[in-house]
C-alpha cells in the first residue's frame, strides 16, 4: 500500500507543470496579460521546447470571461503583438498552435516552466 502511494505521488509530480496550468481560471490567466511575467514569457518563447494549447473556454469562468478578454486585449494590444511576432519564430510552438486549429492571433496568454515546456492559452471565447 505504502509503495502504491510513493508511485501515486510520483507520477503526480512528473505531470505538475501542464496539471497546474489546467488548474487556472480565465480569470486567472487573462489577468496574466501585460505583466511582466506574461513579457518574460514572451521573450523567451522561442527556447520552447514543447508546446501544447488550452482553450480559455475550458477553463474555470471560461464561459463568461468575454467581455474582460475583450477589455485585456484592447488594453493590451501591443504586449500581444509583441508575444504574436515571438510565437512566430518558434516551430515548436507553430506547430502547436497549427495543430490545434488556431491562428496566432487566437493566441493571449503563456506559461513556460523551467525546461522550456510553454502552454498556451487561445482565445475561444
Amino acid at each position: 500500500m505504502k509503495l502504491q502511494f510513493v508511485a501515486i505521488v510520483a507520477m503526480s509530480s512528473l505531470m505538475a507543470g501542464p496539471a497546474l496550468a489546467q488548474s487556472a481560471s480565465a480569470t486567472e490567466v487573462i489577468a496574466t496579460i501585460g505583466t511582466s511575467q506574461f513579457l518574460k514569457a514572451a521573450g523567451k518563447v522561442d527556447r520552447a521546447s514543447s508546446a501544447r494549447v488550452i482553450r480559455l473556454s475550458i477553463l474555470l469562468g471560461g464561459k463568461t470571461a468575454g467581455k474582460r478578454m475583450a477589455r485585456a486585449e484592447a488594453i493590451y494590444e501591443r504586449d500581444l503583438e509583441y508575444l504574436h511576432s515571438n510565437l512566430t519564430i518558434s516551430p515548436i510552438v507553430m506547430q502547436a498552435i497549427r495543430g490545434s486549429g488556431f491562428d496566432v492571433e487566437s493566441i493571449v496568454a503563456l506559461t513556460i516552466d523551467s525546461e522550456g515546456s510553454v502552454i498556451l492559452y487561445a482565445d475561444d471565447l
